[in-house]
């Protein structure tokens, strides 16, 4: 309970501390070493998301498509110069980064390493190329032109061209293909009910930022999967 409301609510330390009687050192301990259980027990169940884009090809066999998508968190400014400028986005705010994929239905099933905000959604998966199977269909936004993976199908919107209009026919079909990939916006806003995931970041323990979101993750799968086992039942 006392992990779940932290990660849930996104508190500062010296509040979650007094709600839970106790210091906030004594806070911060048992949040790093809940932290670690929770990511234990959701890898045990076999919620988390693969961390290996390489084994995509066997996770997904079977699958017919995909939903490929970046999501963006504010963190609090870096006090190093460089680290300032690798972290700022371009969006008057600094942040770190990550892409995901995900099912039909909604289930996170890749997440990639955690990138400082001014790293294009494109590069990462240059950095963690995705191996899928072949003749797999592929829903990614214009964030991510040029990613083609082999003998994928993708799919994404047409962008207007530089002083041009857009066709009806394809508003049309951009219309279309936004209305299928509002599943992946779903997972990650089911991924975000876990505040610290979504609001501005304050702790900076060396690696506590990319295990949140995995843990993130891995409980929104673990809803997914409470929620199917209740509609089988």
């Amino acid at each position: 309970f006392f992990i779940l409301v932290y990660l849930k609510t996104n508190p500062l330390q010296e509040l979650h501390a007094v709600q839970f009687e106790m210091t906030q050192p004594q806070a911060n301990r048992w949040i790093h070493l809940l932290s670690e259980i929770l990511r234990r027990t959701l890898k045990t169940l076999g919620e988390l998301p693969d961390r290996n884009s390489k084994r995509l090809i066997h996770i997904l066999q079977g699958c017919e498509e995909v939903l490929l998508d970046g999501t963006e968190r504010p963190v609090q400014r870096p006090l190093d110069e460089d680290r300032q400028s690798a972290c700022y986005s371009g969006k008057k705010t600094h942040s770190i980064k990550n892409n995901l994929l995900c099912t039909n239905n909604l289930r996170i099933v890749w997440l990639s390493s955690t990138y400082e905000g001014h790293v294009h959604d494109k590069k990462i998966c240059d950095e963690e190329p995705l191996l899928l199977p072949r003749g797999i269909r592929l829903w990614q936004d214009t964030g991510f032109i040029g990613h083609r993976p082999d003998g994928v199908e993708i799919c994404m919107p047409r962008k207007k061209p530089k002083g041009k209009e857009l066709t009806a026919v394809e508003k049309q079909e951009n219309k279309r293909i936004s209305g299928i990939r509002i599943k992946v916006e779903h997972a990650i806003g089911g991924m975000k009910k876990c505040r610290i995931v979504k609001e501005r970041f304050r702790c900076h323990k060396f690696g506590f930022e990319d295990m949140v979101i995995l843990i993130a993750c891995g409980l929104h799968n673990f809803r997914i999967s409470h929620k199917m086992s209740h509609i089988t039942n």
